[in-house]
C-alpha cells in the first residue's frame, strides 16, 4: 500500500468517525433552529457586473445520485474574451442522512484528474449582507490539476451556516458543533474552475482570474446560502 492510499484511507476513517459523532449529537440536541429561508440557487444572477453567464447542462441522473445535494447550480461565466470560469454550488439541507458534501479531492481523481499542486490562498472579499461595505479575508483551497493535455485551476471552499471554511476536517467539526447547538447541518460546496494554457503554463494568470471572479460574486452568495 503506497503512501497516497494510506493517507486517503486515514482521511476516510476520520471523516466516518466525525459523521458518526455528528449523528449522535443531532439525536441528543434539544435546541432546534429552523433554517432561514432563501431564494433558490437558480435565481442567482446570470450576469454579475462585467461577468456574463450561461446555464450549463444539468448533470445526468447517476451523477446527481452520487452528488446527493438537495440543490445545485452549474454556470459558465466569462468576462470579455478571457477564458471562461465554471461555477458550481452544491447545497445540502442536511448532512446526517447519508447525503454529505463530497470533497473534490475525493471525486476528481476518480474522473482521471491528477493533482499537480495543492495549497491554500487568502482572498479579500466584501461582506455578504445587503449594503455591507466592510471587507474581510477568507481562505480557500487552490488546486492545479491535469488530465491528458487539459490543465485546470480550481478554487473551492465549504460555505457552512455563514462560515467560509477551507479545511474539510474543520468543516466537519463545525457541523458537529452546530448540530449539537442548533440542530443544523446544512452547508454548501462552492467550486470555481478555469482552464490553463498547458504550453504557456500560465497558472498564475488563471488563478488571478478565479480570484477576481470569486471577489465579484462573493457578496451575493449570502443571499442564497443560509447563515
Amino acid at each position: 500500500m503506497n503512501r497516497h492510499t494510506t493517507v486517503s484511507a486515514a482521511r476516510l476513517i476520520v471523516l466516518a468517525l466525525v459523521f458518526a459523532a455528528t449523528a449522535v449529537f443531532v439525536d441528543a440536541a434539544h435546541t432546534q433552529r429552523q433554517i432561514p429561508k432563501r431564494p433558490p440557487l437558480r435565481a442567482f444572477p446570470i450576469q454579475v457586473e462585467q461577468w456574463r453567464g450561461r446555464v450549463s447542462p444539468d448533470f445526468d441522473e447517476r451523477i446527481v445520485r452520487i452528488l446527493g445535494a438537495d440543490e445545485y447550480l452549474t454556470r459558465v461565466y466569462q468576462q470579455g474574451d478571457e477564458p471562461p470560469v465554471d461555477l458550481f454550488v452544491g447545497y445540502y439541507g442536511s448532512q446526517t442522512t447519508g447525503a454529505v458534501i463530497h470533497s473534490p479531492l475525493n471525486c476528481l481523481p476518480g474522473a482521471g484528474w491528477q493533482f499537480l499542486d495543492r495549497d491554500r490562498i487568502d482572498l479579500e472579499v466584501a461582506g455578504t449582507q445587503s449594503g455591507a461595505s466592510s471587507r474581510r479575508p477568507i481562505t480557500v483551497n487552490h488546486v492545479v490539476m491535469q488530465k491528458g493535455e487539459d490543465r485546470l485551476v480550481a478554487l473551492y471552499w465549504y460555505h457552512e451556516r455563514g462560515r467560509v471554511v477551507a479545511s474539510e476536517y474543520a468543516s466537519r467539526v463545525y457541523m458537529m458543533l452546530d448540530a449539537a447547538r442548533y440542530g443544523r447541518t446544512d452547508g454548501a460546496l462552492i467550486r470555481v474552475v478555469t482552464p490553463v494554457d498547458v504550453h504557456g503554463n500560465v497558472t498564475a494568470e488563471a488563478a488571478g482570474r478565479l480570484a477576481a471572479f470569486v471577489q465579484t460574486i462573493f457578496p451575493l452568495l449570502g443571499g442564497y446560502l443560509p447563515a
